[in-house]
């Protein structure tokens, strides 16, 4: 259970946040001579951000208002789908590098095709040669940081130069579609 609330902490503090909210939408309205219990009830309404609870329907609109912002965010949500590690991955990095990686063996694979065939410019030939330069850094890199997160050493490193590899990859690839 503790994995997968480290997994999503968003969705984790979502649902906290959601509980919080509503134990605050259940407490009683306060009385005419309760100073202290008044100023406790706005308090949690405001914290919690139920601000129709807090202005009692004062604002006119704010329903509506509400709606036209939930319609985006309801869309939305469907695209945050939780990323699923590939088997044997060591880490959501690990898993995400390959991502990358296998994208640029792809473009690489296909643009080799296209230069066989005379469909890819010859200008184009250098930046698919800096591609492949900058696949097999990022390669090395990844299984490094592997073998570091595998083995229990500190990545940290290994993770800022793989992120700066990955980076140069992407503009790599990038190149290349621009140079096509």
């Amino acid at each position: 259970m503790f994995e997968f609330v480290t997994q999503h902490q968003f969705w984790a503090a979502v649902g906290a946040y959601w509980t919080y909210s509503a134990a605050v939408s259940s407490m009683p309205e306060p009385g005419p001579d309760s100073r202290g219990y008044l100023w406790l009830y706005r308090f949690c309404h405001t914290m919690a951000g139920n601000i129709t609870t807090v202005f009692g329907g004062k604002i006119p609109g704010l329903k509506t208002l509400v709606l036209l912002w939930l319609i985006p965010l309801m869309f939305s949500i469907a695209g945050c789908a939780a990323y699923q590690l590939h088997p044997g991955a060591v880490n959501s990095t690990d898993s995400a590098s390959y991502d990358v990686l296998h994208i640029a063996e792809t473009s690489i694979d296909q643009a080799r095709l296209d230069y066989k065939a005379g469909l890819l410019p010859d200008s184009a030939k250098a930046a698919l040669d800096a591609l492949i330069k900058a696949y097999n850094v990022a390669r090395d890199s990844w299984l490094t940081y592997r073998g570091a997160v595998a083995t229990n050493v500190p990545a940290q490193t290994y993770f800022n130069q793989l992120t700066q590899n990955l980076s140069d990859l992407s503009t790599a690839i990038r190149n290349l579609k621009e140079a096509q």
